[in-house]
């Protein structure tokens, strides 16, 4: 037979044009929902962000509907408290706040002439002549009219994006509180009664770590204000109250949040009550630094979100250096979230498997193994020698 004769067997395809076609599309569905989320990043932002408070007032919600409240009812106690002890806070801290930014903004003159009779300005004086580039800068100043305007037209068209976006958040919060459950009713009613069980679990999972991550945070931020207040007001820092609470809310920044608040306040604390008590208020922040991140942080994530520390930091890394500070301040609840699903589609795997909830036995130790096959060993060394004893 030539080779022209001979039958060549071409293998047939396993990728048929319906396979391309759906990849294709799944593709071109992926890159629009990406290209969708960045054009709508702040919509989505405030709706996350929105969601997470309504998912943390909803347990005051719930403990309200155990009283037999009417959820319409308790949804309007919660939020009239929230805006009672917003006004309350603005009441209590926001003058005594503003006075106190008031006389430090009127004692930078004081303080840059104190600055100047230091020893560590005398010594770069001498080197760098810094006496004459501070008067350069000073005579400066004026020019900068135009831009400082500029700036704070810019300051006060952000102060009123974020005040409408609070609004925003507010009246998103309750919605989400008085439909939301019916909406989620809903769409759980369309899947099957297997399915449903499985994602009613889950989604019980997301509500207890998104509400622990909130309570937690809270805690943190009232420990971190808390102490820093009493710190300043001990060692008599005149703006205590307003470094105290500037302090408490950059714990809500994590990694470089008490870092730079340490760094600021230091500075005022040298300006304000002389060297060595601003060295013991950065030795302050170096030891409270280290117990919230090391102590009071895991801790309490630990007993409210249930995240391992160690996923918690790395999870922090990332999404900072993917988003910077929202990124941080989604991280914990992104993988709290992230470890629920994948609990569950673990389990889901083992059922299909018909393995253990807690997975495949583990081997025993090597001492006890060592152990056993020495113990018989030894038993069968000894068994000669009672063969001998009875003969």
């Amino acid at each position: 037979m030539s080779l022209e004769q001979r039958e060549v067997q071409i293998p047939r395809s396993q990728v048929t044009v319906k396979t391309v076609i759906t990849i294709a599309a799944t593709l071109l569905a992926f890159a629009a929902v990406v290209s969708f989320a960045f054009q709508v990043g702040l919509s989505l932002t405030i709706t996350a962000i929105a969601a997470i408070l309504a998912v943390a007032l909803d347990h005051a919600v719930n403990a309200m509907a155990r009283f037999k409240i009417g959820r319409r009812l308790a949804v309007t106690i919660v939020m009239l408290l929230l805006v009672a002890l917003f006004v309350g806070f603005g009441f209590l801290f926001v003058p005594p706040t503003i006075a106190q930014v008031r006389s430090l903004i009127e004692s930078v003159p004081d303080f840059i002439e104190r600055l100047r009779q230091t020893e560590l300005f005398g010594l770069l004086e001498s080197r760098v002549a810094l006496d004459e580039r501070f008067n350069e800068l000073l005579s400066r100043l004026p020019g900068y009219a135009q831009g400082a305007l500029d700036a704070a037209v810019r300051a006060v068209s952000t102060l009123l994006t974020v005040l409408g976006a609070a609004l925003t958040i507010f009246v998103l919060i309750i919605f989400m509180l008085l439909f939301g459950p019916r909406l989620v009713g809903r769409l759980l009613d369309e899947a099957t009664p297997i399915r449903r069980a499985r994602y009613q679990r889950v989604l019980g999972n997301i509500y207890q770590s998104l509400g622990g991550y909130i309570g937690g945070l809270a805690i943190v931020v009232a420990t971190n204000a808390a102490f820093t207040t009493t710190y300043l007001a001990i060692i008599r820092v005149p703006y205590f109250l307003p470094l105290g609470v500037l302090s408490g809310l950059s714990s809500l920044i994590p990694l470089v949040g008490n870092t730079l608040a340490g760094i600021l306040i230091t500075l005022v604390a040298l300006i304000a009550v002389g060297f060595w008590k601003a060295v013991a208020t950065a030795v302050y922040f170096v030891v409270y630094q280290q117990f919230e991140n090391h102590v009071l942080g895991p801790l309490v994530y630990k007993q409210t979100v249930h995240v391992n520390p160690l996923v918690s930091l790395v999870a922090v890394l990332v999404f900072t250096e993917l988003a910077g500070i929202t990124g941080a301040l989604a991280a914990v609840p992104i993988v709290a979230v992230a470890q629920v699903v994948l609990r569950e589609a673990l389990g889901f795997r083992r059922e299909q498997l018909n393995l253990p909830p807690g997975g495949p036995p583990s081997p025993p130790p090597p001492e006890r193994r060592r152990g056993r096959r020495s113990g018989r060993k030894h038993a069968a060394d000894e068994a000669p020698d009672h063969d001998r004893e009875r003969q």
